[in-house]
This record gives C-alpha cells, sequence and structure tokens, in this order.
C-alpha cells in the first residue's frame, strides 16, 4: 500500500477541494447536485437559482423538487473524456472496494471527485482514499482489519463491486 501520510494529505486536499464547492460548481463537476428539502431555506428559490447561473453559462439542466429532495441535472450526451473517467472510476472501485469486504469493514463512498475517492466504513473509523490517475490505493479502510466483531452488512458499494463469492459471509 502507500505512505500513510500521503494518503491523509491526499484525503485533505480532496476534502478541501470539495468543500469549497457551491451546489453550481457541484452540479459542474458531476453534472448533478441534490440537497435534502430540509436542508435549504427554499427550495423553489435554490432551484431558480441553478437555472439562473446555467444560463449564463448556457448550459441545459434539468431540475426538481419532489420526494424530500429538490435537484439539478445537466443534461448533454456523455462525452468520450466522460465516459472514460466513468469506466476508470468503477474500475477503480471494483480494485478496492473488495480490499475493505475482505477486511469485514462496511465501505461507503464518501467523496468522489473527478478520479479521486475516499471511502469510510460504517462501523469503526477507518478510511481510505484511492485515485484512478495516480494508481495510488491506501489507508486503514483497505489495509487493517475492522475491529467490529459483528458480521458487515451489505452496503451499495459491495454490492457493486464485490462478486458475490468474495462478499464477507456471517
Amino acid at each position: 500500500m502507500h505512505d500513510p501520510v500521503d494518503i491523509r494529505r491526499r484525503i485533505d486536499r480532496v476534502v478541501a477541494r470539495v468543500g469549497r464547492r457551491d451546489d453550481y460548481g457541484q452540479l459542474l463537476v458531476d453534472d448533478f447536485v441534490a440537497q435534502r428539502v430540509e436542508d435549504i431555506e427554499d427550495p423553489e428559490a435554490w432551484r431558480a437559482e441553478i437555472r439562473r447561473q446555467a444560463r449564463v453559462d448556457k448550459i441545459k439542466i434539468r431540475t426538481g423538487n419532489e420526494d424530500g429532495l429538490v435537484w439539478a441535472l445537466r443534461a448533454r450526451r456523455r462525452s468520450p473524456e466522460t465516459r472514460a473517467l466513468t469506466d476508470g472510476y468503477h474500475a477503480l472501485l471494483s480494485r478496492t472496494v473488495p480490499l475493505a469486504a475482505e477486511r469485514r469493514h462496511e465501505a461507503v463512498l464518501e467523496i468522489r471527485d473527478g478520479d479521486e475517492v475516499v471511502c469510510s466504513c460504517e462501523r469503526c473509523s477507518a478510511v481510505g482514499y484511492a485515485s484512478a490517475r495516480d494508481d495510488v490505493v491506501g489507508g486503514s479502510l483497505f489495509e487493517d482489519e475492522c475491529p467490529n466483531e459483528e458480521p458487515p452488512k451489505l452496503t451499495p458499494l459491495v454490492m457493486l463491486h464485490v462478486p458475490p463469492s468474495r462478499r464477507p459471509t456471517a
């Protein structure tokens, strides 16, 4: 695995970078953004502001307010670059999430930013970082056993990226 100090710095950089973005900035990066209705003051004003910024940038979007969520989604065809980034992201998770499952962690995605991910365990303080661009994987999520004695629950990440024959059992 990778140097723990470097992994911590990489995690801190991703968290800081994502933390500086407002909702419109997140829309530009991920092609979607969503907020729980109870977390914002005025859902219709939120949607109107996102639409206003998109008009200025000449970006086609869709917005909605349903099931307790307000959301915005970029309406565009995926470019070859976007497809390659998404494929790299899925390949990265298919390589790293099984490491967490083998160590009996309940892996969940905390942050995705381009080709970098930060994941954590739902049951302990383990955190992991992975970058498809640099081929860097490290952190306690991928290296250390989960201290929780109970069998791990199946998380969406494990369900999607760990073959059934490699999933931890009770």
